[in-house]
């Protein structure tokens, strides 16, 4: 359920975010190497907004966005892993994305939902090995309460501490940038 949440959020931030008249814009930009214009683009071809819906062109332009460090991109290039559009389904892929997202700080949107994404693939074991322990930590970075509290909920004090100790210790590791 908070996947779709965050999907839902996230389609209806996009929605009004950019205007068919805005395509021919965007491919310009995106082919100068503006990592966000390519993150829009490739959102755009990923919905089908103002051009055809084609899944290939969307990985296309998410993943310059992503090598340059967009976390946004680096999000969704995991959301089209872990949903199989254009790509097979591929867990560990997109694990891999979100953590680039994840570590993006400080968070500006897809860094959080890198964390949260993360997090769910490691409560549910899906490309990473299974650790509750891991997912408290990252839901924990994204601030995410509800999943932080579904998490926690099976994991003894001791476990918790541990965690805990985690999070500082990564969070020490990445500061803002």
């Amino acid at each position: 359920m908070p996947k779709i949440f965050s999907l839902l959020l996230l389609t209806s931030m996009l929605a009004g975010a950019q205007a068919t008249s805005d395509i021919p814009r965007l491919k310009v930009e995106s082919k100068n190497g503006n990592a966000v214009s390519q993150f829009w683009l490739g959102v755009a071809y990923e919905g089908g907004k103002g051009v055809e819906q084609d899944y290939k062109k969307a990985l296309r332009w998410l993943a310059k966005a992503a090598r340059q460090g967009n976390a946004d991109a680096q999000n969704m290039m995991g959301l089209m892993y872990e949903d199989g559009k254009g790509v097979p389904i591929d867990y560990s892929q997109a694990s891999k994305w979100y953590r680039a997202a994840c570590e993006n700080r400080p968070d500006r949107g897809g860094a959080g939902q890198g964390c949260n994404h993360l997090g769910q693939l490691y409560q549910d074991g899906q490309g990473v090995q299974q650790s509750n322990m891991e997912a408290y930590k990252y839901f924990k970075l994204c601030s995410c309460s509800s999943n932080l509290a579904n998490v926690k909920s099976d994991l003894a004090a001791a476990e918790i501490t541990e965690a805990e100790k985690q999070t500082e210790e990564w969070i020490k590791a990445h500061p803002d940038r």
